[in-house]
């Protein structure tokens, strides 16, 4: 069944320094326009198969639009266009992100952290009343 490659398309433009976006409504859309066609060639009364071959002729090669996105430099990420300054923000922004995730991960797991802290605190009652009930026991001995 033929189709059209839209995950290597989709590696190429993310290889080539195309911006996220752009790269994920490309491919939607691609893939929207195929089985388009694909849909209109069966309501002409061809089989799925050469429905699927006349949606491919139609859609043309896929080169020649990756070549056109290439040439494009607005549709590059920010990130592509300014590698210095993208070398340095992202280090930084893990820098304040990384301390920022266990107490994200705290916030969202709040209900089952609390579980525990208040299991340790009853266990650590409970052990502090036996060592405390064995000590009076050997002291009035």
């Amino acid at each position: 069944m033929p189709v059209p490659d839209l995950v290597a398309l989709r590696r190429t433009f993310l290889a080539a320094g195309t911006a996220n976006p752009f790269v994920d409504r490309t491919i939607l859309e691609l893939a929207d326009h195929f089985e388009d066609l694909v849909d209109a060639g069966c309501a002409d009364g061809l089989k799925r198969s050469d429905a699927e071959q006349r949606a491919l002729a139609t859609l043309g090669e896929l080169d020649v639009l990756e070549q056109a996105v290439r040439r494009q430099p607005a549709l590059k990420s920010w990130a592509w266009n300014w590698p210095r300054v993208a070398s340095v923000f992202y280090p930084l922004a893990w820098l304040v992100a990384l301390p920022m995730l266990p107490v994200a991960a705290g916030v969202a797991h709040a209900p089952e952290i609390a579980r525990w802290a208040g299991g340790i605190v009853l266990a650590a009652f409970v052990t502090a009343t036996m060592f405390l009930v064995l000590q009076l026991s050997i002291a009035s001995a």
